[in-house]
């Protein structure tokens, strides 16, 4: 509710009130929240949102959290407390990443 309150409150200050389609944001829970309370104060005010329309996920966001279950998949990164948070997977990779090692990791696999 507070995240609704300044979001509505920037929205005055800078002429948008009225005007915003859409709110892009990563998947944590409480930006549904906030677009649920943002709809409450746009209707007080006659202002059409619609929380369930208007709330857009990130899709670089989504794509991360894809590519990290795809290399816990493969193996790449090792599933754990870091990956399961959504760190940076750079921070938990299994293979070296500079290119001196890709001749390495290609004879790996075969």
């Amino acid at each position: 509710e507070n995240m609704a309150q300044a979001v509505f409150e920037t929205l005055e200050l800078f002429g948008l009130k009225g005007r915003v389609l859409a709110i892009m944001a990563d998947n944590a829970s409480n930006n549904d929240t906030m677009c649920e309370a943002l709809q409450a104060l746009c209707a007080r005010e006659a202002i059409t949102f619609n929380a369930r329309w208007g709330r857009l996920r990130c899709l670089p966001h989504t794509t991360h959290l894809a590519a990290l279950s795809l290399l816990e998949g493969i193996g790449a990164i090792k599933a754990n407390k870091t990956t399961t948070n959504h760190d940076a997977y750079q921070n938990c990779v299994t293979a070296p990443l500079s290119r001196e090692h890709d001749n390495d990791v290609a004879a790996q696999e075969d």
